[in-house]
């Protein structure tokens, strides 16, 4: 392995054989075949010297996903993570969920507790971390943020404990953005929600320091030539948090840089929502430089 990282070498293999001693983990979602989260969770589990083995279980229909929650107790699988379009529907299913999803609704993670299915969300974790970890400050300042889904509801957690100054939400349907509104008004002073093709995107835009993507618009192989904003409404003094992570460089991001704007991918959003996740399965505490390395490698 000379000249080669270990996670490398581990997704250039990617070769699992499991026995039954070994722990099982997973992802439930759609169209998710091109997911990194198998690389990610079998690196750690690699590394770690832990008997946990991750696979992407594609699930048709809410139907569908109910059997694939009942099969997490009878096949005993230990845990897996949850994505579009399943974040909301799932909680149904469960015994329990923590105290971020009922803030939240939306669960992105499960736990099986002796048969007991307990949801929770490390989306919040996720955008918690990458803003700690590249500086960015809420601190009065105002953000727009496109999209109204499960991880816009994570980012506008995270944003109601710092003081934001104002938040737009932006979104194609406005009733999603207003029921998020509604879900946070007491927390965050100012929420103005704006309609994605409206005639006050631009003003929301101009007037923000700091503008997130939540939308799958940008993802590599379905929407990789969409940007959410045109980028001519694009300036210097912006920062731009795109939380779509394959490729690292949307095209939201290259406009932004194009315009000489700051700008930060989501995968550290990602790797570190699922860091969090493998933590909870696991009980195991992920050292940095595991993190690091999935940061620089992945």
């Amino acid at each position: 392995m000379q000249g080669l990282s270990f996670l490398k070498w581990v997704i250039i293999k990617g070769v699992i054989t499991v026995n039954n001693k070994d722990q099982i983990l997973g992802l439930l979602g759609k169209n998710i075949e091109f997911s990194l989260s198998p690389k990610i969770h079998n690196y750690l589990s690699n590394v770690m010297g832990l008997n946990y083995h991750y696979f992407i279980f594609d699930i048709e229909n809410s139907t569908d996903l109910k059997k694939a929650i009942e099969a997490m107790r009878v096949l005993k699988i230990q845990g897996v993570n949850v994505t579009i379009p399943y974040k909301k529907d799932v909680m149904q299913n469960l015994d329990r969920i923590d105290q971020n999803v009922k803030k939240l609704g939306a669960v992105n993670t499960i736990k099986n507790e002796e048969g007991q299915l307990v949801g929770y969300n490390t989306d919040v974790d996720g955008f918690d971390e990458l803003a700690y970890n590249k500086g960015v400050n809420f601190a009065h300042k105002t953000v727009s943020l496109i999209g109204a889904g499960g991880a816009a509801a994570a980012v506008v957690y995270y944003l109601a404990k710092t003081d934001l100054k104002k938040l737009y939400l932006i979104n194609r349907t406005i009733g999603r953005a207003e029921q998020l509104k509604t879900d946070f008004l007491q927390d965050i002073a100012q929420i103005e929600v704006i309609e994605l093709s409206g005639n006050r995107l631009s003003t929301a835009i101009d007037h923000s320091d700091i503008i997130i993507n939540s939308t799958p618009l940008g993802l590599q192989d379905r929407y990789e030539q969409i940007s959410p904003i045109k980028a001519d409404l694009i300036k210097e003094k912006h920062t731009v948090i795109d939380l779509v992570y394959k490729p690292r460089i949307t095209k939201l991001l290259q406009d932004s840089k194009d315009q000489d704007a700051r700008i930060i991918s989501g995968i550290e959003m990602l790797i570190y929502q699922a860091v969090k996740s493998f933590e909870i399965w696991t009980g195991a505490l992920v050292e940095y430089d595991l993190v690091k390395e999935l940061i620089n490698n992945l």
